[in-house]
């Protein structure tokens, strides 16, 4: 096989996963307005007798929802691989420029944060110093982390710890006045962002870090990030994508066993859920539940990298492969641009429609925005060498202005 054709292909189809990925982001935020926090009850109250709403948060929980911001973090971690795999020989300065990257995507991700409080790059920058130094452990050590992080061990430790050793009991006067606090807070932040000015939500978002930071430690996340990141890492080096013809029917018996476990989970919960109150269950059945959520999330996002690979390297596919790439390409872009269209249609110096669209429309129009995406990639790259965040990102990178206009070929 010809090694330029082999790595060609599987450029090709990382960037068709990113694609994917993307498109799996754009629904996950649309369907809570781009809101990204807690949204209060009395939002949801005007759509909870609709069939149709009811369909969507279904397929929410089961498809989307904690299953493609692991899949985008796997496919970083992948690329990282690549990069270090693919640097040259005479390259010693390649983990400096890695860090200066980060350093670079931390203050894209600030600027974005403040608009959008949801973003994801911020966290990326961080856990990628940790990336670097997980690059220097064997296979094994990377493997073993890998499991235990998108597992979300350490959070379903720290859960039972505090089963059985449960710190003094709050009085339920005093639980039920925080209840009220955070209620209210939920609610003030959310009119904040639906009907505040520019200023106001900009103010809002950077106090907002904190909140985030909790978020991302109490649920467990940036450990899922982080073991996302490594199961990436480790594709990257054990070469599954080089020669993925090879690895075939090891993707596809991953996919049907992710598949069975899947229906199994699934199934179990649906069956709880018609037959058992919540309030019904023992009080250990919370840790267990979360992990058995964690086990769905990740065996769904690894069914998803692998079943999709699978369709987009066969030949009847390539056409589909080919406009997912363009977006996959433009990755960080696409990323940022989908925020922008988010934020003007639902936030106060927009539209301030937060709240006021049944999620099953705002399914219909993250599929829109994504499509148009295709056609906006495939145009810009018919002009230009990368989007035009990757290539200030990159130009930033190696401190000098890289090519960006492609050569334009004279007719006659």
């Amino acid at each position: 096989m010809n090694p330029t054709s082999s790595s060609s292909n599987r450029i090709a189809l990382v960037d068709g996963l990113r694609g994917i990925a993307l498109l799996g982001i754009v629904i996950a935020h649309a369907l809570g307005w781009f809101i990204a926090g807690f949204i209060p009850e009395s939002v949801w109250q005007s759509y909870q007798n609709s069939l149709s709403t009811t369909i969507v948060n279904y397929f929410d929980g089961i498809f989307i929802s904690g299953k493609f911001y692991t899949f985008f973090s796997l496919l970083f971690g992948l690329s990282f691989s690549l990069q270090f795999t693919n640097r040259k020989a005479d390259d010693t300065h390649f983990e400096l420029r890695f860090l200066w990257r980060l350093v670079l995507l931390f203050f894209i991700g600030f600027i974005h944060h403040i608009h959008w409080r949801g973003d994801i790059l911020g966290i990326y920058a961080f856990l990628g110093i940790f990336l670097l130094l997980a690059n220097f452990f064997s296979n094994r050590v990377v493997l073993i982390l890998a499991i235990l992080m998108s597992l979300n061990t350490p959070i379903l430790v720290i859960r039972t710890v505090e089963y059985w050793h449960p710190s003094s009991k709050v009085s339920e006067v005093v639980a039920k006045k925080e209840q009220e606090k955070s209620n209210k807070e939920q609610l003030k932040n959310f009119q904040t962002l639906k009907a505040g000015s520019y200023t106001q939500i900009l103010q809002q978002n950077f106090k907002d870090f904190a909140f985030k930071a909790d978020f991302q430690w109490n649920s467990g996340r940036i450990f899922v990030t982080y073991g996302f990141f490594l199961l990436g890492l480790l594709i990257g080096r054990l070469r599954l994508f080089d020669h993925f013809q090879e690895y075939k029917k090891q993707f596809k018996k991953t996919v049907w066993a992710c598949f069975i476990l899947n229906i199994v989970i699934v199934t179990f919960f649906i069956t709880l859920q018609a037959t058992i109150p919540w309030d019904k269950l023992p009080s250990w059945f919370g840790i267990f539940s979360e992990f058995l959520f964690s086990i769905h999330s990740a065996t769904m996002t690894i069914m998803y990298v692998a079943g999709f690979s699978l369709l987009l390297s066969k030949i009847s596919w390539k056409g589909i492969l080919e406009q997912l790439s363009y977006v996959g390409r433009m990755a960080l872009t696409n990323y940022l641009l989908q925020s922008f269209v988010g934020i003007l249609l639902f936030y106060g110096f927009g539209l301030g429609l937060a709240g006021d669209f049944n999620p099953a429309w705002c399914l219909l129009g993250a599929v829109v925005v994504f499509l148009l995406q295709i056609l906006l990639s495939k145009w810009w790259l018919s002009r230009y060498y990368y989007g035009p965040i990757e290539w200030l990102w990159r130009s930033a990178t190696y401190g000098k202005w890289q090519k960006m206009q492609r050569q334009k070929i004279p007719i006659g």
